[in-house]
Order: C-alpha cells, then structure tokens, then sequence
C-alpha cells in the first residue's frame, strides 16, 4: 500500500453457478455470494484530477482479497508497519446466509430462508484461508505479500462465535495491540501483535455497574443455531445478538482511552489503557447520540486532529435474503461532536449536546451512512493528496451515494458520473452541515466500479486510510520574497530507532529531507517533554542523514520538534523562521533485544520494523 490510500470493505455480489435456472424456481433461491469477487479492496484516491463538484472519481482498485479468502467482512484496522498489515473482522452486517445440500441435482445447494436441521452456513459468509475460520474470525492480509492468514477467533470462556460475528477492529501502536469488539457476546477483547488474546472488558458488567446501573451480564444460553426453525435469515432478531444494553460496535483510541458504542441509547462511552494496554477500573458514560426515526448503532468512530469525536451510523440488520437490503436505508448519519470549553459543571457531559452533522450522499434526507469513517491526507490546489496535511479529509461508506429521487436533480448529476454509487464519500474536514447541502463539495467513488441497482441498501462497510502522520508540516513564517508553498509539505521525516546505545541514552535516526525551494541548511531538535533530553541541539543537514541521542523515562511517551532552517538567519539573531515538524514516540523499555537475549544490529531491526 501507499500512503493515502483506502481500505474498504462491502459486499462482494453474487452469481448464479452450473447450469441455467429452469422454468418454475425464483432466480434469487438459486443465486449464492460469489466466491471470486472481492470483499475487501484498496482503493486508490490519490489523484481526482478536479476539485470536488459533486462528481464520480476514478479510484482505481490497488489490491483485493477475494470473498472466499476472508468471508464477510466488516471493520478493518491497519498495523504500523512500514509495509501495513490489514485486518478484517468476520461479520453478519451482510446478513446470514443457509443453504442445505443440493437436492435437486442441479449442482446448486438449497438456499433456506429459515432454520432447519442439516443447514449450514453458505460458502463465502465465512472465509475458508484456514480451516478454522468462523464468525469469530479476525483475517490479517500480509503487506508485503497479500497472504491472508487467520489471526485470531475472537470467544469467550470456550464459547465460541455462533454467528453474530463481530463488530470492529482498533489498532493501539502506542501500546502494540488490538481492540475487537465481539457482536456474540457484548465483550471487547484484547490482542497482542500476534493475535493473542490478553483479556476483555464486559461493558454490561463492568460498565454499567461503575455508572450506578443494573449488569447486563453474558447470557450463556443465547446461542444461534441455524439448524433451528425459529432463526429467520430476513429477521435479526432471531440471531442470538445480545441485549442492546451490552452490545457493542464501534471502536476508537483517543488519549489513551478506548471509546465504544453501545447499541442502547445508543451511548459513547469510554475506558482507560494501562501502560500494558490492560483495560483501566474506569469506565465512563460519554454521550447519548440524539435519537433518530431508528435507534441506529454506531459502527464506527474516529477523532479528527483537533480533538473532535465523528460517528458513523449503520441502519439495522434486515438480513436481505434477496440479497437487495442488508441495512435499514435512509436515515443513518455521521456526527461530529465537539467537547464543551471549558466544560460546563451543570451539564452530564463533556460534550457540548447537540452535534454537528455531515451531510452524506444526495438521496432523501441526505443521510446514507453504511457505517464505515476515516480521516485521510488533503488534497493540494492540484488536486494530488497532499501527504504534508494529514488530517485534511473526511472519507464516509454509503449507499446509493449520487442517486436522488428527484428526477431534475438527477438529470444535475448525470454529466458527473454513474448515479448508483454504492462506496466512498470524501469530503473537506470543516464541511458540515449547513455547508456542503447538498454535497456537491464531495467526491465519491464506487467500491467495485462497476454499474449499481438503484435498489440496493447497506451494501457496504467500513473504511480506513493508511496515513502516515509526523507532524503539522507548515512553516510558521513564510520567507519575504520566496514563501514556502502552503499547499505541500516543506519538509518530510521518517525515523527510526537505532541499535547503538549511547553513554547517556539511545540513538534516533532522522532522514529529513528539505522540501520547500529555498537553501535550508541547519536542522534543530529539541523536546518540550518533561525529563526528557535530545543532543546535539543543532547540526548541518548535510545529506538529511542525521543521529541524534534521546534520554528519558524508559516506556514514556515524548515530543521531539525539529526545525530546519537558514543558519545565517539564526547568525543574524532574532527570531528567524523555520520549517517545522513534531515527532510523537515512545521511549523503549528495552532495545533491539533479541530472542537469544543479544543486541539486534541496525539490520536486524530495519527488517524487523519492515516486518521481515
């Protein structure tokens, strides 16, 4: 992958396999997940060539997995590799899917709208790269090679996923592990980097007591068994999902606290993150979402970099036997809410109530969220992704995105690209509402780019951009006569932890490179951070190539700003500008240690960060 990109997930489609349907049988009791199409693709929106005017960009498909690889998949999340692994979570956000075996000799099973003995879940609802793999599976897709492999099966005390699946997956680099919420059981489990399960956190419980309410404890005895007339493949209710007060959904990491949704209300509420990444005796109700026609979950979360918490709303299970709704239409939204400042004593939260809104797709009440949200690079006046502004744009997974039911605004659209658009939104950060009513000042792209039907709902999933983000690259002060350009960074970073331990502390490589126009020559690192040190202050630039020597409280997280300059101007005194970038890291309890015990080389840990 490369910077900017997006990982998406939605349906993969359908097909009817061996021979023709004869006269007399319905097509769709004949029509299975079509094992070949992609449930997971990564789409490139690097380049849309204009400004957004409403219009259909071109987002070409970088990579895909196809269905029967992963099964159906919902939430994604990206590691930090240099060289990202995803990972995908098993779901039913797609609907349940039973057939029996081919009765009738015409090479097809038998599909079943309700349980029966026999049944067995359809090929594709599930993935087949490993044998194991189930509902309760999380799918790691190698970066380098794009193997997929089975990374975890999420259950509970030796009780398995029955079918729920899962909701979503958070990666934590700061503390190296995983955060999976589990649909089956209301739990949120905790896994390492390779995928062992350290623990859960029972917000039905553990939550619910902490906020002076009733447990809403795991019921043992609420178990899908498809082989049971009662489940109903159109009906969700008859899936075993656990009681809304303990059934959670979207996941998101913010200031070492995890935040999660919780069906009933629904709520935002929270947790902290121990220094081992245990889940913290703290859990607190954050928010109610104002209430909708439907009390639609949130299935995703994310902060912008200014603190701000956007929701991503998901209409509810209808099953969609016919393969057409999966998810209730019309009415799911994605929210921003802004903390109160300062906060107010008088009211229960810390954010202020009302929330802002996004305002997504054109169709009805422009509310055609399917649940997925990230945060991407912005785009330059070119219209190329700017990797220097990291936080710049708003990327939404929706349905029938460009498809209004008013015919004269669809003759507006039409010039602008297909209309069934069943994908991406991608909008500018500040953009809501009233501001972008209705959205021309969007882009949207079709998750497998080919025609849509103007009648499909909930067809797709989350999103994630993999952004690689090292600090607000903008230069403070625009040089008379020759100015930086604003619209691209001025300078770029990438570092890495060296091997070498010095007398006083460990070695940072930094590569910067000068991006601007102008002869910058001197680079300057220094930390704001509290018992922490950097050495030497100031050094040429040179090749870009540069070491510098960190010390600190081991396992601390630190600041370190560098600034690169003209040395002349600094010569001349005053204040003089600079190009500047904040690194964000932490301080390592132990260094390059390898198994036999022994110092890894410089080497040994760039392959180990490339994650050979």
């Amino acid at each position: 992958m490369y910077p900017g990109q997006l990982v998406v997930t939605g349906f993969p489609g359908t097909y009817i396999p061996g021979d023709e349907v004869p006269p007399g049988p319905e097509i769709i009791d004949e029509t299975l997940i079509d094992p070949a199409r992609p449930a997971v693709r990564v789409l490139d929106v690097s380049f849309p060539e204009d400004p957004p005017t409403g219009q259909q960009i071109d987002a070409p498909t970088h990579f895909s997995v196809p269905v029967s690889q992963t099964g159906l998949v919902f939430g994604t999340a990206l590691d930090d590799l240099k060289y990202p692994n995803i990972y995908v979570t098993a779901t039913s956000a797609f609907g349940l899917h039973i057939v029996l075996p081919d009765a009738d000799g015409d090479g097809r099973p038998e599909r079943l709208m309700n349980g029966a003995p026999d049944a067995t879940f359809m090929e594709g609802q599930w993935g087949t790269a490993d044998p194991a793999g189930g509902p309760g599976s999380v799918w790691k897709i190698n970066g380098r090679t794009g193997e997929v492999s089975l990374f975890a099966n999420i259950a509970l005390d030796g009780f398995a996923n029955t079918g729920a699946g899962l909701g979503n997956i958070v990666f934590y680099s700061r503390r190296g592990m995983f955060y999976v919420s589990d649909r089956d059981t209301g739990m949120i489990h905790r896994l390492d980097r390779n995928g062992n399960d350290l623990g859960t956190f029972d917000h039905g419980v553990a939550g619910r007591t902490a906020a002076g309410m009733g447990a809403q404890a795991f019921d043992p005895s609420n178990r899908l068994d498809i082989q049971d007339g009662a489940f109903d493949v159109n009906d969700s209710s008859t899936w075993a999902l656990p009681d809304p007060r303990r059934r959670v959904w979207g996941l998101a990491v913010h200031g070492d606290r995890l935040y999660y949704a919780v069906a009933a209300g629904p709520q935002i509420w929270s947790v902290g993150i121990n220094t081992d990444g245990s889940f913290a005796d703290d859990p607190r109700w954050e928010l109610d979402v104002p209430p909708a026609p439907q009390p639609f979950e949130i299935s995703d979360i994310v902060f912008d970099p200014q603190g701000r918490m956007i929701l991503a709303q998901r209409g509810t299970e209808t099953g969609g036997y016919d393969y057409k709704t999966f998810a209730a239409e019309g009415e799911a939204r994605v929210l921003r809410f802004v903390l109160e400042d300062p906060d107010d004593p008088a009211t229960p939260s810390r954010w202020v109530e009302e929330p802002d809104e996004y305002a997504i797709g054109f169709r009805g009440e422009l509310r055609n969220a399917n649940g997925g949200v990230t945060i991407n690079y912005d785009y330059t006046r070119d219209n190329y992704l700017n990797t220097g502004a990291c936080g710049g744009y708003l990327w939404s997974t929706g349905e029938q995105l460009r498809n209004p039911e008013e015919p004269a605004m669809q003759d507006v659209l039409l010039p602008g690209g297909a209309l069934e658009i069943n994908g991406l939104q991608g909008n500018a950060l500040p953009l809501v509402r009233p501001l972008n009513v209705p959205p021309f000042g969007a882009y949207f792209a079709d998750f497998d780019g080919e025609a849509g039907e103007p009648d499909t709902f909930g067809h797709m999933g989350d999103v994630e951009a993999f952004r690689v983000c090292e600090g607000p690259f903008r230069p403070p002060v625009d040089y008379g006569g020759d100015p930086v350009p604003r619209d691209r960074a001025c300078l770029t970073i990438e570092r890495r932890w060296s091997c070498e331990v010095g007398p006083d502390g460990r070695y940072y490589r930094l590569y910067v490179r000068n991006r601007s126009s102008l002869a910058l020559d001197t680079v300057q690192t220094t930390t704001p951070t509290p018992g922490f040190s950097v050495v030497p202050r100031r050094q040429p630039l040179g090749d870009g190539n540069l070491s510098v020597e960190v010390d600190g409280p081991l396992g601390n997280w630190f600041e370190m700003d560098v600034c690169l300059y003209r040395g002349a101007d600094a010569a001349a005194g005053g204040v003089f500008p600079c190009c500047k970038a904040t690194i964000v890291d932490v301080y390592p309890e132990v260094l390059c240690e390898g198994p036999d015990g022994g110092i890894l080389t410089d080497e040994e840990l760039e392959a180990l960060w490339l994650g050979e």
